[in-house]
C-alpha cells in the first residue's frame, strides 16, 4: 500500500508529480464531484493527455494516501475529497487570491496573453472550483457585488479571430516582428506591412496594438495605434522588432497620442458654474490643473493638456454649464459646434 511519503516522493522525483497535484487541487470536496471527462479535460488545459484508465489508476493510488472518495453509485462515478480530509494543497490559492483571478478573468481578459490562454484558463477555472467550495463566505459574494461601468456608452466589443489575436501577441511577448493585412476604417482594400508590436492597449471595448510598421523595406518611425480587429490577417516574423528611440508606453499614453490629435497640446482655460465644476476638487481634470473657487458662482480651470477629439466631447458634455475661455481656436470650434447644433435643432423642428 502506497504510503503518503511514497506519494510526496513521486511527487519530488518525477514529471508525474504535476499531475497529481493538478488532480488533487482540482477535486471538490463532497458532496461535489468531478467525473473522468472532467478531469481529463482539465489535465488537457495542463497539456497532459492521458487515458481515463491512467487517470483512474492515478486517482485509486492517491486515494491511499489522501482522503479522496469515489462516488460510484451512478454513472459516471464522481470523484472528490472526504468531507473531513486534510486536503493536500501544496500549491493552493487562497480566498483573496481565487477571488482576484475570478474579477481578472471577468476585466482583464482582453489583454492577457493568449498563447497561454488554455493555462490562464484552467487557472481561472481552478479560481472558480475553489469559490464554489466556499459558498457562505462573505468574500465569495464580493463579485457579485462589483462592476465596471464604461464612461461612455456600452458599445459591443469587436470580434477578434484567435488565430490574430494570438500571433500579434506572441510577437509582442517575443519582442518580434509580424507580417500582416490591415484595413483602415475608410479603406477599401487591406495594405500589407510588417508591423513591430511595442504594447497591447485596451481602450474601451477596443484591443488596439501601439507598433510601427514597415513596407517594402523602408521604416516608418510613426508610432501607429491600431485597432487589432481591422487585421485580416497575419503571420509571425523571426525578426527582432525595431523600437524607437525614447519610447516609453506611459509617456506617450499620457501625451494623449491615443486620440485625434489637433495639437501637441494647449493652455485649456475653463470657466463652470460652482456645482458643474465642483467634481475637479475630487476627481482633478490632470496632474497640472490650477483652479480658482468662487463660492457659489463659479470655478475656473486652467491646464496644460493634448487637443484631442476626446477633450473637446468632454467641454460640450457640460452645456451651458462652462464657458471656454481659452486658447481662442478651441473657443471657436466649441461655438461653431453649438451654432451647427441649434441649427439643426430647428431644422428638425
Amino acid at each position: 500500500m502506497y504510503t503518503t511519503y511514497n506519494v510526496v516522493y513521486n511527487f519530488l522525483m518525477n514529471d508525474t508529480s504535476i499531475r497529481y497535484l493538478e488532480m488533487l487541487q482540482f477535486l471538490p470536496i463532497y458532496p461535489a464531484k468531478r467525473s473522468l471527462p472532467e478531469i481529463q479535460d482539465h489535465l488537457k488545459a495542463y497539456d497532459y493527455l492521458v487515458s481515463d484508465r491512467t487517470i483512474q489508476r492515478d486517482l485509486i493510488k492517491l486515494s491511499s494516501a489522501f482522503g479522496l472518495y469515489c462516488d460510484d453509485r451512478s454513472i459516471p462515478f464522481g470523484w472528490c475529497w472526504m468531507k473531513d480530509a486534510k486536503r493536500a494543497d501544496m500549491a493552493s490559492m487562497d480566498h483573496a487570491e481565487a477571488l482576484t483571478l475570478s474579477l481578472a478573468k471577468t476585466y482583464l481578459s482582453d489583454v492577457l496573453p493568449i498563447n497561454n490562454s488554455a493555462r490562464i484558463d484552467a487557472l481561472f477555472k481552478r479560481a472558480e472550483n475553489f469559490l464554489d467550495q466556499m459558498q457562505g463566505s462573505d468574500l465569495i459574494k464580493w463579485k457579485d457585488k462589483v462592476r465596471v461601468i464604461p464612461v461612455t456608452h456600452g458599445y459591443v466589443t469587436p470580434k477578434i479571430k484567435d488565430e490574430i489575436q494570438g500571433v500579434i501577441y506572441e510577437s509582442l511577448l517575443r519582442e518580434k516582428q509580424f507580417v500582416g493585412k490591415y484595413l483602415s476604417r475608410e479603406a477599401t482594400k487591406s495594405k500589407k506591412a510588417v508591423f513591430n508590436p511595442l504594447a497591447i492597449v485596451s481602450h474601451g471595448v477596443v484591443t488596439r496594438v501601439i507598433c510601427t510598421r514597415e513596407i517594402d523595406g523602408q521604416i516608418d518611425n510613426i508610432i501607429r495605434y491600431l485597432p487589432i480587429h481591422r487585421f485580416k490577417s497575419v503571420s509571425p516574423l523571426e525578426n527582432k522588432i525595431n523600437i524607437p528611440d525614447g519610447f516609453n508606453l506611459d509617456d506617450y499614453l499620457s501625451s494623449g497620442q491615443i486620440e485625434y490629435l489637433y495639437d501637441e497640446s494647449i493652455d485649456l482655460h475653463l470657466k463652470f458654474r460652482h456645482s458643474a465644476g465642483l467634481h475637479l476638487t475630487e476627481t482633478p481634470f490632470s496632474k497640472n490643473q490650477e483652479i480658482k473657487i468662487v463660492k457659489g458662482k463659479s470655478i475656473t480651470l486652467k491646464a496644460k493638456t493634448p487637443y484631442t477629439e476626446t477633450l473637446k466631447r468632454w467641454i460640450l458634455g457640460f452645456g451651458d454649464q462652462v464657458k471656454v475661455m481659452g486658447p481662442a481656436k478651441l473657443k471657436k470650434e466649441i461655438k461653431e459646434i453649438y451654432k451647427t447644433s441649434l441649427m439643426n435643432e430647428l431644422w428638425i423642428r
